[in-house]
């Protein structure tokens, strides 16, 4: 008998990304300009940083990321899982360079696909690591997507699994 998927999981929206793979994450892309964390719980993107201008969100702090509406050059961070689309599309109207961490399955529905061809966007680069241990552990590889405005060409695979 095949296994039927679980329809009961329940995506944790709070899962702390470790500052370890926040550095190493801010390292690679060295954002240059301005830089919003918009889901900065306890600080380990934000924190980290050598932005002068650097901006965060948090909702436990009533600091509603839909709110803000500031232009920055980058937004990197780990966002609420269950609400990727929105995240991707707000994200997209205040930022040229976005870098998401997530369950790369995330990325691939065709709505999503879709809002970022439409919205002048593609995807420069897919890294994947071993998935941290605080981390859900679903079977779906975890990996950061870098979405760049007017890119346009190959996707660039980087592979830190160890």
């Amino acid at each position: 008998m095949k296994s039927q998927p679980n329809r009961d999981y329940k995506s944790d929206d709070v899962v702390m990304t470790p500052e370890p793979l926040a550095k190493k994450i801010i390292n690679h892309f060295n954002p240059e300009g301005s830089v919003l964390e918009p889901c900065k719980g306890s600080g380990v993107f934000y924190n980290n940083f050598n932005n002068t201008n650097k901006y965060w969100c948090e909702i436990s702090e009533n600091i509603d990321f839909f709110d803000f509406d500031k232009k920055v050059d980058w937004i990197i961070t780990n966002p609420p899982w269950s609400k990727i689309r929105n995240f991707l599309i707000h994200s997209m109207e205040l930022s040229d360079n976005i870098v998401f961490l997530f369950t790369i399955n995330h990325l691939w529905t065709k709505a999503r696909l879709r809002d970022i061809k439409e919205m002048g966007f593609g995807i420069k680069e897919i890294i994947i690591f071993d998935t941290p241990n605080n981390f859900p552990q679903s079977g779906f590889q975890v990996g950061v997507v870098y979405i760049k405005k007017h890119y346009i060409g190959n996707i660039k695979f980087t592979d830190w699994r160890g």
